[in-house]
Order: structure tokens, then C-alpha cells, then sequence
């Protein structure tokens, strides 16, 4: 993505000239990317663009833009109002700082095209009228050219307004703050059947949101710099509040649980962010908003780290097992009631007896066997072992091992594995127990198992989103950096003899986007996408890194073979360009190649010889490919 400055541009409105800011081409200089300012800045970014992709309400996305840019530079007010076309008039977006009397006067002005110059010096004299000093009057105009509505800031002192004081990082998060306004406009305009035709190839967010809130399960988002938390409706609604209700702090979450489990769930937590566990999962005790307690039993994983390892994002699923936890405590109850009770669950409870020395049998099944192993209770009890015949054979060793480990001491018993009952496809389940150990030796379990196929299908949605580019639907950099790692093993391992890495960039994209807008840009990149994926072989891979850069592997290839892929890729882009208006959108791309083998430094090394081989390119001319002369050690 291009970065631009803020450029001053002087308007006259009303009596006197007033100053205000516009977006310009010239780049701003280098922001400190290792600050703490810059790394905080970059966490809200991307979690305020995880709450957009999610259709968060377009209220509470605008909110959260300008109070964050105002808790950042408290001395300026960030305002944004919206352009209501049926009563030609602004309405408050969000204004968290400005006051009533301006706001109202700014919802009360005629505006019969926001897209003139007499809308521009209506709005500033206004700012004038109430002493505000503006800094920016910026339109937010939709992917089609359209003005949706404004974003305005102000200073506290005209002191303020002086271009001295605008430093680079400010500029920065004033053009942020425009896209992710216009991000969230855009996706809360679009008609529901246009998104989810234009979701359908990738990630259908709102179906996926829509099936979480009907299965009981809740959805959770922490942003581990920030402490930042984001709760789904159906997470809310299992403590019984409203989606509008609970603050998004972390220590607020923390006050919530038991303080009994309290130390347990932050050593959980605490252990995963330092990669000592693949995944987060507890079980605990969480206060209601009536001040009950409910049992619940959470999962998560970090799914963004950075150079250093450090956790940047988790995201995860609650579901509340009360009702498993309370049942479990009433097993030693009569058999009629443990069956009417346990039939009202959705899982199978059990006890499990294992004699030292002989095999283990169940004493009790509930009636959920039929739901989660398609058996009866019956079956199970006369022949136990059906289980194990079902288990899927990737996971039988670990089920077996996690047995094992109980017999020979463990305390608690708790697995997701996969099952195949007959004439079915593959189902995945979640067991746990606590098992005791009777005076003879004899280990008895009473545990639970559940059908959690449908938190497996979400969690696999999420990571695709956190590995996927949404524009162009291929892997993202993060996604590409790991098939490129696993290409240099299985090379440093000889079990290929040696691969291509190529960097690809688009010519004079900029050129694009400032004739034609963003948005054919975007149609461009999409378009280019599609031909390069078109152009390569199962064994191959591709990413989008950024802008307009790609990078491909090619497995098994040599400099000639690399060579004829990169013409062939020319040839078929220039062959086929982009129709836009009746016309041809001329683009032409140029490529830098180098080689992974054996005694390659490293894919890092690999990737940022195939850069320096396509800044080659651009400077003898762009449209053509060059090679690195070396990428050993």
C-alpha cells in the first residue's frame, strides 16, 4: 500500500481563508516501526479492521475511530458525519469531542450535493462561526466516487493548526483514520446478497457469525498489546448481557472470573504467549451479569506474533459447560435420574472402569453416544472397544497415548480427536475426564464427550482469514513466509534438488491509482492474481506481500525453467489486460529471480536476493526480469 503525506491547501470560506488538510502524493518520511507509540497504533489499526471484516455496527466502528485518534492526540477532536442523500442533510457519525451546538447546526445545514464548493465553504465557515480551528475538512468518499460523508479535526489552539506541528505520524493516522472510516461506510452500505456474493470464493464472515450465535458457542478477540478485548453477541448472551454491554478492557474480563481459578487462567495464558503450548484452553468459573457463576470452558491461539515472537493477537471460542460440570458432581445418583438428566445434554457421559492388567469397560453411557459416535448406548456397553475401531487412524496413537498416561498417573484426561462412524464422514470430538484410582488399583473415569465439530470448522475460518489477503484471495505474507521456510527444509533435507523464488511488481502502479482510483487499482491487482495463479503448477506456491508485490515459488526449477515462467507471466498480463470503460488498463510487470539449493543462507537470504534482482529490473527499464548473481552463504 502507497503511504502519502498530508499536504496544506488554502480555501477561501466566507470573509477570511481557512486552512485545512488534503491527502498528496509526496511520501512522508520513515516512522519508527519499533516504537511503542507505532506498534500500539498498528494493534488498534488491525483490530478496528478485524471489527469491519466481522460487520461490527457502523455507529460503534466510527466511535472507536475517532475516540482512538483523540486518546492519541488529545489537544485535536476528530468528527465524522455522514451524508443522508434522501434528507440532503449531514447526521453525526461520531463527534465525541465536538459541541452540541455546532453539531447541531452542522445536521441542520442544507446540502443538496457534498460534492461542491459551496457545501466546503458553508461547513467552514461554520467551524469559524464556533471559534473551532480546523485542521482538516477531508471527504470520505466511497470506492465508486462518491462523497459518503466528511472527517473533520480540530485543535484546541490555533497554535496547533501551524504545519510544524503535523508531524509524520500524525499524518499517519489522519490518512488511517480516513480509510478505516470509509472501510467501515462501505461494508455497512453494501446490500446483504452483494456481500455475500462477493464473500462466497473466501470467507463468508457473517455466515460464520450467524452459525456461531446459533450453535451456543461465543467468539472472542484479544489484542495482546493493548489488552484490548472483542466479544461476539452469543459470548455475551451466555453471561447474560446485551451485545451493547461489557467494556473491551482486560482487567474488567479478569474481575469477571472466579478468584479461585484466577492464578490458573493467567498461567494458561501466560504459557501460551510464551509458545509452551500450541493452543489455550481452560475450564473455570466466570460471574454472570446477574452475579451467578456458569462453568465455562474457552480455547484459543495466538494468531499473530512478531519479529521477536511476542503475542500480538488470540483469537478463540467459549462455550458454557454448566451443565456438564453439574451433572458430572450427581453421577453417583440413581441410574433413572443420571438418564434423564444426561439426555437433556448434548455429549455423551460415561463412567469407565479398568482393572489393573485386563481391559477397561464402560458401567454407563449416556444416551448422547448416538449423537457423538452414531451408537448406541447399549453397543458401547457390551463392546467397548467399538471405539477404537472409529478413531481416526492419524489420531489413534495419541488417543491410546493419552490413555496410557492416565493409567500411569495422570490426574486429568482431556483430547480432541477425530472419530468416523459408520456411514458418516469424519466428526471431531472433545473428551474429558478426571479419573480416580479405587483401592485395588482399579482406575474409574466418569468424563464427558462432546461433538465439537462445529468450533473446529470456525477455528479452521479463522485461520484462514489470519493467513489469507481479502483482496486478492492469495496467501499473505505471513502464509507465504511459512511455505517458504517449509520449501527450504525439504531442500536442505535433498528431498528436491533445488527451487526458484521470484518478486513481482507491478510497473508504475502508483500511475494507476491516482488516474484511476483506488478502486480499478484494487480490480488490477485482483486481475493479476488470477492470471499468476493461473499460470502456476500444484507443486508451486504464491503470496501477495504488500501493494503491489508478489512472490512465487517454483519447486523443482532451475534459472532456465524460472526464466520461461517469467515470460510466459509477461506475455499472458500483457496479452490480457484489464477492461475498464471501454478501454485496455496497460500494465506491465517486472520480476527478479534467484535460487534456493543447498547451500543457500537461508529463505530469508533467498527472498531478499530475488528483491534486489527485481530493483534491477526497475532500473534497467522495468518490463523484464533479472536474476541474483548468489544466495549462498
Amino acid at each position: 500500500m502507497c503511504k502519502h503525506s498530508v499536504a496544506l491547501v488554502s480555501v477561501a470560506a466566507a470573509s477570511s481563508p481557512i486552512t485545512f488538510l488534503m491527502m498528496s502524493e509526496r511520501p512522508i518520511p520513515p516512522l519508527d516501526a519499533e516504537s511503542d507509540c507505532y506498534r500500539k497504533a498498528l494493534a488498534f489499526n488491525n483490530l478496528t479492521l478485524s471489527y469491519i471484516a466481522r460487520g461490527a455496527p457502523l455507529d460503534q466502528l466510527l466511535d472507536r475511530i475517532a475516540s482512538g485518534f483523540s486518546c492519541h492526540y488529545p489537544q485535536r477532536a476528530l468528527a465524522i458525519f455522514l451524508f443522508d442523500p434522501e434528507t440532503q442533510r449531514m447526521r453525526v457519525g461520531a463527534a465525541p469531542r465536538m459541541t452540541p451546538q455546532f453539531l447541531a447546526e452542522v445536521c441542520a445545514l442544507p446540502v443538496p450535493d457534498p460534492d461542491t464548493p459551496q457545501f466546503w465553504h458553508s461547513f467552514t465557515a461554520l467551524g469559524e462561526r464556533h471559534q473551532l480551528c480546523l485542521l482538516e475538512i477531508l471527504p470520505l468518499r466511497s470506492f465508486a466516487g462518491a462523497v459518503a460523508g466528511i472527517l473533520a479535526v480540530c485543535a484546541q489552539t490555533r497554535a496547533l493548526a501551524d504545519p510544524a506541528h503535523l508531524e509524520p505520524d500524525y499524518r499517519e493516522a489522519v490518512g488511517a483514520a480516513v480509510s478505516m472510516a470509509m472501510l467501515a461506510i462501505e461494508r455497512a452500505l453494501v446490500p446483504v446478497h452483494t456481500r455475500v456474493e462477493r464473500e462466497a470464493p473466501g470467507v463468508a464472515d457473517e455466515r460464520m457469525a450467524l452459525a456461531i450465535e446459533g450453535s451456543g458457542t461465543g467468539i472472542w478477540d484479544r489484542n495482546a498489546v493493548t489488552g484490548e478485548m472483542y466479544y461476539s453477541r452469543g459470548w455475551k448472551a451466555i453471561l447474560g448481557y446485551e451485545d451493547w454491554e461489557l467494556s473491551s478492557h482486560l482487567e474488567d474480563a479478569y474481575q469477571r472470573i472466579h478468584p479461585e481459578d484466577l492464578p490458573y487462567v493467567q498461567e494458561t495464558i501466560r504459557q501460551h504467549f510464551a509458545s509452551q503450548s500450541d493452543t489455550y484452553q481452560v475450564e473455570h468459573r466466570i460471574r454472570c451479569r446477574d452475579g451467578s457463576y456458569k462453568w465455562i470452558s474457552s480455547r484459543g491461539k495466538v494468531v499473530a506474533r512478531d519479529a521477536t515472537g511476542n503475542a500480538l493477537r488470540m483469537i478463540g471460542t467459549t462455550t458454557d459447560i454448566t451443565e456438564v460440570k453439574q451433572l458430572t458432581e450427581k453421577l453417583a445418583k440413581s441410574s433413572r435420574m443420571l438418564d434423564y438428566l444426561t439426555s437433556e445434554i448434548p455429549g455423551m457421559v460415561f463412567q469407565y472402569r479398568m482393572p489393573p492388567g485386563s481391559q477397561g469397560f464402560f458401567t454407563y453411557v449416556s444416551e448422547g453416544a448416538r449423537e457423538t459416535y452414531g451408537l448406541t448406548p447399549q453397543q458401547l456397553l457390551e463392546n467397548p472397544s467399538l471405539i477404537d475401531s472409529m478413531i481416526h487412524p492419524e489420531d489413534l496413537p495419541m488417543f491410546e497415548a493419552a490413555r496410557q498416561a492416565v493409567l500411569d498417573g495422570g490426574l486429568h484426561w482431556m483430547l480432541e480427536f477425530r472419530v468416523i462412524p459408520p456411514g458418516q464422514g469424519v466428526r471431531w470430538l472433545r473428551g474429558q475426564a478426571r479419573p480416580r484410582r479405587l483401592e485395588d488399583g482399579t482406575t474409574l473415569w466418569h468424563g464427558f464427550v462432546s461433538d465439537i465439530s462445529q468450533s473446529k470448522a470456525f477455528e479452521l475460518e479463522l485461520q484462514e482469514l489470519a493467513l489469507t489477503d481479502h483482496l486478492t484471495q492469495l496467501p499473505n505474507r505471513r502464509s507465504f513466509m511459512q511455505r517458504l521456510q517449509e520449501e527450504y527444509s525439504r531442500v536442505q533435507r535433498g528431498m528436491i534438488e533445488g527451487a526458484a523464488v521470484l518478486m513481482c511488481d507491478l510497473d508504475h502502479f502508483k500511475r494507476i491509482n491516482d488516474s484511476l482510483g483506488h478502486a480499478v487499482g484494487d480490480q488490477v491487482l485482483s486481475h493479476f492474481a488470477a492470471l499468476l495463479k493461473g499460470q502456476l503448477r500444484k507443486s508451486d506456491a504464491v503470496g501477495r506481500l504488500g501493494g503491489e508485490e508478489f512472490a512465487v515459488i517454483l519447486s523443482r526449477a532451475n534459472l532456465q525453467s524460472a526464466a520461461e515462467f517469467a515470460l510466459r507471466l509477461q506475455t499472458s498480463f500483457a496479452s490480457h489486460p484489464l477492461l475498464h470503460e471501454g478501454g485496455e488498463v496497460e500494465v506491465t510487470i517486472s520480476i527478479g529471480i534467484a535460487l534456493m539449493q543447498a547451500d543457500s543462507s537461508g529463505p530469508e537470504q533467498v527472498l531478499r536476493a530475488s528483491d534486489d534482482a527485481l530493483y534491477r529490473a526497475k532500473e534497467k527499464g522495468r518490463n523484464r526480469f533479472e536474476f541474483a548473481p548468489f544466495t549462498g552463504p
